[in-house]
C-alpha cells in the first residue's frame, strides 16, 4: 500500500473537483465504506471547520449505496456537540431521550430506542447502569471528544450486524497511521450550569505517534469531564379510574368531603411529587490504539476504549398521595372534562373514625394522627458505570482479495454501592391542609405551613429501604470477512463472512438488613423497624431531627415546584450506626442472568451497471437464549425460592437490497428493501416470576378468588421489520444539496401483554392455587412510515444553512391490559420534527446556532395507553475564534432559551411530569500540534 499524503485545510480553504474531494474526504475519516472504495494510493485530506465537516458528511451520504447519514468531527477532539446523542438528533428521523439535559438514548424513524443498534468501530459496545439493562446504548457514558465520526445506517446491509430495526449507529475512533507523527490535541474547558450555579472543568488530551517508515504507530487519549447536574421536576403518577358502576374501575367514585359532591366515571392521579435531584456526574474516557503494517499487504491493529461515569446523587421530594387517607382524601375537587385536575385534603374535623388517615391504635387507645401527606422523601445513591472494549483486527490484502479477522471483548459494570430511600410524614405534624392543581399544565400548590422553614411539619418517621445493586453486560466476539474484487461487467465485489458472539448480562441486588436486637422489630429486606413501624410513633427517632436546615431551591425553570427543607441523610446514617447492626443479604428475586449465543453468516455482492450501483445480500442468524431467575413468591421467605432456568432457540434469514442510480452528474435516486430484526428487550426476558396469594397474607381465613402475578416468556421471538426506502438527492454545488426520502417499516412479532390462568404452590393454602399471570406473547404488529426532507447550502461569503424535516406516521399496535384490548403507538414516535442550523465561518472565526424541535412524542404504556412528552424545541449556540493556526478559543451555550420538558398520559390535561435541567455555558481553548 502506498504512502499517504496529508493536506490540511481550514474553513473555506482549497477547492477541488467534486469527485476527487468526495473520495478523499471519505478516505480521511477511514470509514468502512472508504476502506472499500478508495484506491490504495489515494491522497488523504484532513479537513477542519464547520464548512468542511458538513461537506464531508454530504460526501459520505452521496457515495454510499445504502441510506446513510454521517457526522464528522470539526477538528481533532472537537465534535459538533458536547454529547454524541445531541449531534445525532440533528440527523433527519432521529429522536433522543435526555438525562440531566444530555442525550442518553437514540431512536430512529419512529421506533423504540431498544431497536437502535449502536456499535464502536463496527462491533457491539457494552453499557450498563443501575436500572434494568436495555438494548439501547447509554450515550451519557461516551466522551464525544474521542469520536472521529458517526455513521447512521437507515437501510440494512448484509455485512452489518443485525439488531437495529430503526437503524444502526456506528461510532468511529481514530487510528495512528491516519494521523501525522507526533500530532494531537489538547483542550481545556469550564462549564457553568445555571441551576446548580456550579462551575466544573473538562480536559481532553490526544497524542499520536508513528515511525519514519509510517508502518507502526501508537495513539493515546484521555478525557475528563465533571458536571453538577440539578434537575427540578414535578411528577404525578398512578392514574386511576373512579366509578361506582364500571366493572374495570380502580376505585369507587370520588366524593368531595367538604361539599358532598360525587364525581363518577372520572380519572385522577394517585398523587403528585415535587422533586429535586442533585447529581455529581463525572465522566472519564480512555483510548489506546496500536497499528502495525509489517508489509504492504498486512495491516494489524489493536484498540482499547474505556469509559467511566460516576453519578452520586441525592434526590429530595415532597409528595401528596391519595392512598394515604383511605383513597378518598378529596377536598376542593376540580374537574376538566372527565379528568380531576385539582384536589386536596384538610384535617378540619370532617374526617371520621372510619377514615384510615384519622387515627392510630396504640395500646388499644385511638390516638389522632391527622394527615399523612405531605411526606418528605429522600433517595441517596452512590452509582458508577464502567465500560471497557478491547478489539484486535488483522487484514491481509491479496491482489484481488482481502481477508480480515476481528476478535474482541467488551464489558460493562454499573450499579449502586449504596442506595437509601427514606420517608417521614405529616402525622401529628403542623400541616392542617394541602391542595394541588395542574390546571393549564403547570402545577401549583397550597400548604397550610411553609415547608421551607417549618421542621414541625413532619412528626412521624414512616419507613425506609437500603440496598446495593450491580448489573453486568459483556460480549466476546470473533468475526472473519473475505472480500473478492471482481472484473465483471456487473458484480464488482463480493463479501462473505461469519461471526460468533457470546453475550451475557447479569444482575444482583443486595438488601441491607438492620437489627436493633429486639425480637420481631426489623431485620427483613432492608426495612426498619419491621412489624411495628406503621403503628407506633414512639418507636422511631424524633422525625424533625431528620429534617435538614438546608433548603432545596426549586426556583429555576418556572416548573411550579416550591422550596422545602431537605431530608438529612447524615442524621439517618448516624442513627442507624448508633442503634442497629447491618447485614448484607442477597435478594434472590433481584438476581438474574441471561446469555445469548449468536451465530451469523452472510454474503453480499456489490454491483455497478451503467449509472446504477448497489448491493444485494443475505444474512442468516441463529440465537440460543438461556436465562436464570429466582421466582418471588409474595408472603414467603426468599429461602424457599428455587432457581428457574429457561431456554429457547431461533433462526432468521435477513435479505437486503440497496440501489443508487446516478441519474445525472448531480442527481442520485435511491431504493432500498430489507428484512431486519430486533431482539426482545432484556426486561421482558430477565425479570423473575412473581405471584401472590388470592387475598392478603394477613387474612388467612379468607382465601378466595385467584392470586395475581407476572411472568416472563423466553419463547418470545425477535421482532421483524420488512422495510423500504425511496429517495432522491440533488447535489447542486460544493457542500450543497437537497433531497427527500420516503420510508416504510412493517413490524411484526411485537410482544403483547396477556393474562393466563396457571397453577402455583403457596404456603397459604392446602394444594395449588390459581394465579392470573400477566405475561407476554408474540403476534403484535405495527407500521411506521414517513417522509424525510433535507436541505444544505454553503454560501461563498462563509454563511451556511442545514435544515431537515421528518414526518412519521406510526400505526398503532394492539396491546392487552387486564383482558381489555386497546391500541397504542410505538414508543419513540413523534409525528413531526425539524432541525435548522445556520453558521458563519471564515479563517479566524466561526459561529453556529442549531435549533431542534419535535412534536409530542409517544413513550411507555400505562393501562393500554401511551405516555407522551410534549412538543419540545431547544436552541444551542457554538462559537470559535482561531488565535493562530493551532490555537483556538471556544464558547457554547446549550438550551439557550431555558426550555423545560413536559409530559402527559393519554390526553393533554392528564399531567404526568415537567422537568428542568438548566442552561449550560462552556468556555474553553483548543491547541492542535
Amino acid at each position: 500500500m502506498g504512502k499517504q499524503t496529508v493536506i490540511k485545510t481550514k474553513g473555506q480553504g482549497r477547492h477541488f473537483k467534486r469527485n476527487a474531494i468526495l473520495i478523499s474526504l471519505l478516505a480521511a475519516i477511514n470509514t468502512s465504506y472508504a476502506a472499500e472504495q478508495a484506491n490504495d494510493d489515494v491522497e488523504v485530506i484532513e479537513v477542519r471547520g464547520i464548512r468542511s465537516s458538513t461537506a464531508e458528511n454530504l460526501a459520505i451520504k452521496r457515495l454510499s449505496t445504502a441510506t446513510v447519514d454521517a457526522i464528522t468531527a470539526e477538528d481533532i477532539g472537537k465534535f459538533p456537540d458536547k454529547n454524541v446523542a445531541d449531534s445525532l438528533q440533528r440527523v433527519s428521523g432521529v429522536l433522543i431521550d435526555r438525562d440531566g439535559g444530555e442525550g442518553s438514548r437514540v431512536s430512529i424513524r419512529g421506533t423504540s430506542p431498544d431497536w437502535t443498534l449502536t456499535q464502536l468501530n463496527g462491533n457491539y459496545i457494552a453499557s450498563s447502569g443501575s436500572g434494568t439493562p436495555t438494548r439501547s446504548f447509554n450515550y451519557t457514558l461516551l466522551p464525544s471528544s474521542m469520536i472521529k465520526s458517526v455513521e447512521v445506517y437507515k437501510s440494512a446491509e448484509a455485512r452489518i450486524d443485525e439488531g437495529g430495526i430503526g437503524g444502526t449507529v456506528i461510532l468511529h475512533t481514530r487510528k495512528p497511521l491516519e494521523m501525522e507523527a507526533n500530532s494531537g490535541a489538547l483542550s481545556a474547558e469550564v462549564t457553568y450550569d445555571d441551576v446548580s450555579e456550579d462551575t466544573k472543568p473538562q480536559v481532553n488530551v490526544l497524542y499520536s505517534w508513528k515511525n519514519d517508515d509510517e508502518n507502526f504507530g501508537v495513539l493515546a487519549g484521555y478525557t475528563r469531564q465533571e458536571r453538577k447536574v440539578v434537575t427540578i421536576s414535578n411528577e404525578s403518577f398512578g392514574w386511576r379510574y373512579y366509578s361506582n358502576t364500571a366493572e374495570d374501575a380502580d376505585q369507587p367514585a370520588i366524593v368531595d368531603q367538604a361539599t358532598g359532591e360525587v364525581y363518577d366515571d372520572v380519572w385522577a392521579s394517585s398523587g403528585i411529587h415535587v422533586k429535586n435531584a442533585d447529581q455529581d456526574r463525572d465522566r472519564d474516557g480512555y483510548q489506546v490504539a496500536i497499528q502495525w503494517m509489517p508489509t504492504d499487504r498486512l495491516d494489524l491493529s489493536f484498540n482499547y476504549f474505556g469509559a467511566k461515569l460516576s453519578y452520586d446523587q441525592v434526590g429530595q421530594e415532597v409528595f401528596f398521595a391519595e392512598w394515604n387517607d383511605n383513597h378518598n382524601p378529596y377536598f376542593g375537587v376540580e374537574l376538566d372534562g372527565d379528568t380531576v385536575v385539582a384536589y386536596g385534603n384538610g384535617d378540619n374535623g370532617l374526617l371520621n373514625d372510619n377514615n384510615w388517615g384519622d387515627a392510630d391504635v396504640n395500646g388499644g387507645v385511638a390516638v389522632r394522627r391527622g394527615l399523612l401527606s405531605p411526606q418528605l422523601t429522600g433517595r441517596e445513591r452512590f452509582g458508577e458505570s464502567k465500560s471497557n472494549t478491547y478489539d484486535f483486527e488483522g487484514t491481509y490484502y491479496g491482489d484481488t482479495y482481502s481477508v480480515t479477522l476481528k476478535l474482541g471483548h467488551t464489558e460493562a459494570e454499573g450499579g449502586t454501592s449504596k442506595e437509601t430511600y427514606a420517608n417521614i410524614d405529616a402525622r401529628l405534624g403542623s400541616v392542617n391542609s394541602w391542595h394541588w392543581s395542574t390546571k393549564g399544565g403547570k402545577p401549583s400548590y397550597e400548604v397550610s405551613t411553609d415547608l421551607a422553614t417549618d421542621k414541625q411539619a413532619y412528626q412521624y418517621y414512616d419507613w425506609f429501604d437500603s440496598y446495593s445493586s450491580e448489573n453486568e453486560d459483556s460480549e466476546d466476539y470473533i468475526q472473519t470477512d473475505v472480500k473478492f474484487d471482481l472484473d465483471g461487467n456487473f458484480f464488482t465485489r463480493v463479501y462473505v463472512g461469519g461471526k460468533y458472539r457470546d453475550h451475557e448480562i447479569k444482575g444482583i441486588r443486595n438488601d441491607f438488613r438492620w437489627d436493633d436486637g429486639i425480637a420481631d422489630n426489623g431485620g427483613y429486606r432492608g426495612y426498619l423497624p419491621g412489624t411495628e413501624w406503621f403503628h407506633n410513633p414512639d418507636f422511631h427517632p424524633d422525625a424533625p431531627t431528620l429534617v435538614s436546615d438546608h433548603v432545596v431551591d426549586n426556583s429555576a425553570g418556572d416548573t411550579g415546584a416550591f422550596n422545602f427543607l431537605a431530608f438529612d441523610f447524615r442524621a439517618l446514617d448516624n442513627y442507624l450506626k448508633e442503634n442497629f447492626s447491618k447485614t448484607v443479604v442477597p435478594s434472590l428475586s433481584g438476581t438474574y442472568a441471561l446469555e445469548e449465543k449468536i451465530w451469523s453468516v452472510y454474503t453480499q455482492a456489490d454491483f455497478e451497471w451503467q449509472d446504477f450501483r448497489g448491493n444485494v445480500g443475505v444474512r442468516y442468524v441463529n440465537t440460543e437464549l438461556s436465562t436464570l431467575t429466582y421466582d418471588e413468591v409474595i408472603g414467603q421467605d426468599d429461602n424457599d425460592t428455587e432457581p428457574n432456568e429457561r431456554s429457547s432457540d431461533g433462526s432468521e434469514v435477513l435479505p437486503s437490497f440497496n440501489l443508487a442510480w446516478d441519474a445525472t452528474e448531480d442527481l442520485v435516486i435511491r431504493f432500498a428493501a430489507a428484512r431486519t430484526m430486533a431482539r426482545v428487550s432484556y426486561s421482558d426476558l430477565s425479570q423473575s416470576e412473581t405471584y401472590g396469594p388470592p387475598v392478603n397474607i394477613n387474612s388467612p381465613d379468607s382465601w378466595t378468588g385467584r392470586g395475581r402475578g407476572t411472568s416472563v416468556n423466553t419463547g418470545l421471538e425477535p421482532m421483524l421489520s420488512d422495510q423500504f426506502d425511496l429517495g432522491i438527492e440533488w447535489y447542486y454545488g460544493d457542500g450543497s444539496a437537497l433531497g427527500a426520502t420516503l420510508f416504510s417499516k412493517d413490524i411484526s412479532n411485537l410482544p403483547i401483554s396477556t393474562v393466563e390462568i396457571v397453577e402455583r404452590e403457596h404456603d397459604c393454602c392446602n394444594g395449588p392455587i390459581e394465579v392470573e399471570m400477566n405475561t407476554k406473547v408474540g403476534g403484535g404488529d405495527a407500521k411506521s412510515e414517513g417522509l424525510e426532507l433535507f436541505f444544505q447550502h454553503s454560501f461563498d461569503n462563509g454563511f451556511g444553512i442545514l435544515t431537515n424535516y421528518t414526518y412519521t406516521d406510526t400505526s398503532t399496535s394492539e396491546v392487552s391490559t387486564d383482558g381489555q384490548k386497546t391500541e397504542a403507538e410505538i414508543p419513540g414516535t413523534a409525528k413531526h420534527q425539524y432541525n435548522v442550523s445556520v453558521y458563519f465561518e471564515n479563517d479566524d472565526f466561526s459561529v453556529r446556532a442549531s435549533y431542534n424541535w419535535k412534536d409530542d412524542r409517544a413513550n411507555g404504556i400505562h393501562k393500554g395507553y401511551n405516555f407522551y412528552t410534549k412538543d419540545y424545541g431547544q436552541l444551542d449556540v457554538n462559537a470559535s475564534y482561531n488565535l493562530t493556526e493551532d490555537l483556538s478559543f471556544t464558547a457554547s451555550v446549550v438550551n439557550l432559551t431555558e426550555e423545560l420538558e413536559e409530559g402527559y398520559w393519554k390526553q393533554s390535561n392528564r399531567f404526568t411530569y415537567n422537568q428542568y435541567s438548566g442552561r449550560r455555558f462552556y468556555l474553553g481553548a483548543n491547541y492542535n500540534f
